[in-house]
């Protein structure tokens, strides 16, 4: 069946809504651990995107997709100065230029499958980054500075994973990555939303985490004399982008949460971008809890030998003298 963009959609008559205004959602989880000792903090993002394609059942479209199916996985490593890594660096850059990333993994993967009324695209990229910079030791006090936690790639990331050539951040790229197979398709799509800002919108991005860290919950083991801060972005934020073609309704959209944490061995307090390493308190220090549960051993086992002392002696002072034969 070949494809007639003036049957499925006239262009003429598009009338393109915007039904929210929102940023583009995106399930995205942020991850750094920092390592006092080396000085590095390692940084893994992971940004899932959701992609919603909803068409009339019956339509042109609905016949050209209700049995698509495709998907893709690729990875690859990049080293510090590399074109990969500084395309990552100029967004570290515009929020604390101190941070710099030594060396990078990408895994980008996407499955797109459609049934009589919609294309659903699942799309994930996975990032781990290795970061200097980002402690500061003054007087014996260690500080790491983080206010490139807020990150975000607003345009496309080409990045070369196993000999393909691909943008793993925009919604649009995405899409036009999963219908590869379905050029007239992907054509009319383009025509309907290439020009929608969901359709130009990132997925990786972060920049909902830019509140103070003294805001975020804080959790400290002492168990492990580890101090972890998260935060969740409270409800999720939807973008939706529709089409109108003689009253029947096309539209993209894609819904997410995203969420943090940020962990680090030591006992940490937050002041504003910073987390300050301090001194544990001598009452949450694993240390002085051990030497008190040895302590308090050791205690009740004099207490112990001294009320078997005790008894012992009793017993030898009531005992009567033997009968004479």
């Amino acid at each position: 069946m070949k494809c007639k963009g003036s049957r499925l959609v006239p262009l003429t008559v598009l009338a393109l809504i915007l039904t929210s205004v929102a940023p583009l959602a995106f399930a995205s989880t942020l991850t750094v651990n920092l390592n006092t000792k080396a000085k590095i903090a390692v940084v893994t993002s992971v940004s899932t995107t959701k992609i919603v394609l909803a068409y009339p059942a019956g339509s042109s479209m609905s016949g050209y997709l209700k049995e698509y199916n495709s998907s893709i996985a690729l990875k690859g490593s990049f080293k510090g100065g590399s074109d990969g890594v500084n395309q990552l660096q100029t967004h570290f850059d515009d929020e604390d230029n101190r941070a710099s990333i030594q060396n990078m993994t990408v895994a980008f993967n996407y499955s797109a499958k459609g049934n009589a009324t919609a294309l659903v695209v699942n799309k994930e990229t996975d990032i781990t980054a290795w970061v200097s910079g980002v402690f500061n030791v003054t007087n014996g006090k260690v500080t790491a500075d983080l206010g490139w936690r807020s990150f975000s790639v607003p345009g496309e990331m080409n990045l070369n994973l196993e000999e393909h050539h691909v943008d793993v951040n925009l919604v649009g790229s995405a899409m036009t990555e999963s219908l590869g197979a379905r050029v007239s398709v992907l054509g009319i799509l383009t025509g309907m939303f290439g020009g929608a800002y969901v359709w130009q919108r990132p997925t990786i991005n972060f920049s909902s985490l830019n509140s103070p860290l003294s805001t975020w919950t804080r959790n400290y083991n002492s168990l492990t004399n580890t101090t972890t801060f998260s935060k969740t972005v409270s409800g999720q934020s939807t973008f939706t982008a529709s089409v109108s073609n003689n009253g029947q309704r096309y539209s993209i959209s894609a819904v997410s949460d995203p969420s943090a944490a940020i962990s680090t061995q030591g006992y940490a307090v937050a002041s504003g971008n910073s987390l300050t390493i301090q001194s544990t308190p001598i009452l949450l220090s694993p240390v002085v809890w051990a030497s008190v549960a040895v302590g308090i051993g050791v205690l009740g086992g004099i207490a112990y030998a001294l009320i078997r002392s005790r008894r012992s002696t009793r017993q030898k002072s009531f005992t009567l003298p033997a009968s004479p034969a």
